[in-house]
This record gives structure tokens, sequence and C-alpha cells, in this order.
């Protein structure tokens, strides 16, 4: 189980994820809660997400997990040196963080344009600061699994599939507390 667990520090550059995914973290956590906060002092808090928008959520996570799925086959390709698969993986990452990414542009079209929930809203701001900010750090990953794919064999490729991994887990949290809670399913 040591093992398990040290090949996760076992690098500097794993090191300084592990310290990144911290700072990024606490950072993510004071949005939640100023979100938790803003929903809680404000007279009218919207429900905007229908069952359509949940789907569309739905497909966002599984393109985010198959992101962080198939780096971490690319990781472990590159760890016993079988550099094409592993680029290979790394690029099937980079496309399905960028399909998340181009879905979640998406998202916010239909919540400003269409539903009329804004930066000059209460949910609006706090949906687009908190989604805006994953939105930052997943386009920052995918920049970090192309610089770890120029050159698999020198490359530390679990450091970015540990952030991904991160990622991941950030946007299930936000998929919780930010979609399912202003959530209107009556209509269902």
């Amino acid at each position: 189980m040591r093992e398990a667990i040290a090949e996760y520090y076992g690098t500097r550059a794993r090191r300084v994820t592990g310290l990144l995914i911290a700072g990024n973290l606490l950072f993510f956590g004071a949005l939640l809660a100023a979100m938790f906060y803003l929903r809680w002092v404000s007279e009218a808090w919207p429900a905007p997400f229908h069952f359509a928008s949940l789907l569309m959520v739905a497909a966002m996570t599984l393109f985010a997990l198959c992101g962080s799925v198939t780096v971490a086959i690319g990781a472990h390709a590159a760890k016993i040196n079988e550099t094409e698969p592993a680029v290979r993986w790394i690029a099937i990452a980079i496309s399905c963080w960028f399909v998340f990414l181009f879905l979640e542009i998406v998202e916010w079209v239909r919540l400003v344009y269409l539903e009329r929930l804004g930066p000059d809203t209460s949910f609006g701001s706090t949906f687009l600061l908190l989604t805006g900010t994953h939105w930052l750090a997943a386009a920052l990953c995918i920049g970090w699994f192309t610089y770890a794919a120029v050159d698999v064999r020198k490359r530390d490729v679990l450091a970015p599939a540990m952030y991904s991994h991160f990622l991941n887990f950030w946007w299930i949290v936000l998929v919780f507390a930010l979609y399912f809670t202003n959530a209107d399913l009556g209509g269902l």
C-alpha cells in the first residue's frame, strides 16, 4: 500500500502538483463558500437547470472522466516505455477535455443569453466564476498534457494525470453543489 501511494509523490513534478492541487482546492472551496453565502442572503435564487441541461452536465462529466482515465493509461504506457501508445492515449485525453470545454461554453451561452442569468445577477456571477475557473484550469491541464506528450520519455505524465483527476473530483463537487441544488425537475 505504501509503495502505491509513494508513486504519487515520487518525483518533484508530482510533489509540486500536490501543492498545486492543495492551493486549487482552497481557492475553489472559497469560491464555493461565497456562492453558498450569496445564495443564503439572496431573496430570489433561480433554478435554471432542467432535465436537458442536466443531460449535458452528465455528458460533460463523462468526457472529463474519459479524459482522466485515458491520460492515466497514457501515464502507465509511458512508465513502461511504450512511447507511441502513451502519446495516443494522451491525445485522446486532450480531445475529451476539449469536448468538455466546448460543452461548458454551450452551457454558458444558454444561461447568459437564453435564461438571462449573466454576470449581472448573483447566480450568474457565481456560476460563471465557479465554472469559469474550472474551465481555465482544464484548459491549462490540456496544455500540460500537450507538454507531456511532446516527450513522454523525459516528462512526467503522471503529474498532469493527477491534476486531471483533481479537476474531475472538483467537477463532481460542482455538479452536486451547483447543478443539482439549482435544478428544476418539476416539469419532468
